[in-house]
């Protein structure tokens, strides 16, 4: 990979162990006593790089959190031996400290410490590995905390055979020697061991760590600078900053408010002075117009005004009865036609009830055309008014039909009418 390989193991061992397995593609481990799932875990690295395995670790709280972050991986909260059984476990409450020792539980409980015990199952790496184990092996992680010598008593190095073997803290390592594994590196802390025959291991695991590998520490490793403090201030600031834009906000909010009222008090302004202009602009012809008024009051009070009375009274008279006659004559003119229309049509019947009187008639009447159109006319309304029948009333009980068929039938009765 190009990218910096990112630690996250206490003492580097999963820079030395990269240094030699870096070019294994999703390889496999064994963590015994895995502790915690990320920071001082020699195996995260390896799982984020696609690496799985197996982590036993019996300690309730770490069993969990393992789950949590590795569930590709096989977590047994089993603890290994050279046989299986049960052992008992002290773990203190609230943290993630634990122990078989009873002495270091018992100083534990001595300084204040709340100690819960817990009986855990143990079992052979033999029989651990032929249910989870893949058929190679890359590199296995052996805590002395958890009984090193114990651990590889039940542990067949010639079935398995790691590549790699790192034994944490002050294990024995007789067992490892007789297999025909080669001490390649201690640090004080860790003793990795390279397999038989496995000398291109054994060189890249026999140097510490060097710059050449291109590492770099996790946020939180222990050799990392300090970021709590910063973390801190970076809080503390961005509260700052916050507290000052809520500030801000609530600020432009009541200038807002404040530039609106400003703007209404303006334009309230604007219409008066507006008003004013107007007024201003009409008060001398307001002037003029009571000068005008009280002229008027001072004819209507006049000599002359009270003598010409009559004479303004008679023209408005002779305008009304100009008026009147017009619509008498009118109402005149429309009675003379319509006697003149009743007496022709009468003449007509007259003359048509004698047949040689008809006939004369006829014959002198052809010889004016428009006259002929309208006896015509005149005829044809005589028959009309003659075919009409007289309104008969109507003797029936209408009273079950509809209401709608009562108004169509009123409707016709005033029709005819």
């Amino acid at each position: 990979m190009t990218t910096p390989f990112i630690t996250y193991a206490d003492n580097f061992e999963d820079v030395v162990l990269w240094r030699a397995l870096g070019d294994v593609e999703r390889g496999f481990y064994l963590d015994v006593g895995a502790g915690e799932p990320r920071l001082r875990s020699v195996t995260h690295a390896f799982y984020q790089r696609g690496w799985r395995g197996i982590n036993l670790e019996p300690a309730s709280t770490l069993q969990r959190r393992l789950r949590m972050e590795r569930p590709a991986d096989v977590n047994l909260a089993v603890a290994a031996a050279a046989g299986a059984g049960e052992q008992t476990l002290y773990e203190v409450s609230g943290t993630t400290s634990s122990t078989f020792d009873a002495r270091v539980a018992e100083a534990m409980s001595g300084a204040g410490h709340e100690v819960l015990l817990r009986r855990v199952p143990l079992d052979t790496l033999d029989a651990i590995c032929a249910q989870h184990a893949e058929p190679v092996i890359h590199f296995a992680r052996i805590d002395a905390g958890q009984g090193g010598a114990a651990v590889l008593e039940g542990f067949d190095l010639a079935r398995w055979r790691p590549w790699v073997v790192l034994l944490v803290g002050s294990a024995d390592d007789e067992r490892l020697r007789a297999a025909g594994y080669r001490r390649a590196l201690s640090d004080g802390h860790t003793t990795y061991y390279a397999a038989p025959g496995r000398d291109d291991l054994l060189a890249a695991l026999s140097l510490p760590p060097t710059p050449s590998d291109r590492f770099v520490l996790c946020e939180e490793h222990r050799c990392n600078f300090p970021l709590d403090p910063w973390r801190q201030r970076v809080a503390t600031a961005e509260a700052s900053v916050e507290e000052a834009r809520t500030w801000a906000m609530a600020h432009v909010r009541e200038w807002k408010e404040k530039y609106g009222r400003l703007t209404e008090a303006q334009e309230r302004a604007r219409r008066a002075e507006a008003e004013l202009a107007t007024v201003t602009q009409y008060a001398p012809r307001a002037a003029h117009a009571d000068v005008l008024e009280r002229e008027l009051a001072a004819v209507y009070a006049s000599l002359s005004w009270r003598v010409t009375r009559p004479l303004r009274e008679g023209r408005v008279f002779a305008a009304r009865a100009r008026g009147w006659l017009r619509r008498r004559a009118g109402q005149a003119r429309t009675l003379g036609v319509r006697v003149a229309k009743a007496l022709v049509r009468r003449a007509m019947h007259i003359v048509l009830a004698q047949p040689r009187l008809a006939s004369f008639a006829r014959r002198q009447i052809v010889r004016f055309p428009r006259l002929t159109a309208l006896a015509r006319g005149i005829m044809l309304r005589g028959r009309l008014d003659a075919a009409a029948m007289p309104e008969q009333p109507i003797t029936a009980d209408v009273s079950q039909l509809p209401d709608s068929a009562q108004r169509v039938l009123r409707d016709l009765q005033r029709a005819r009418r």
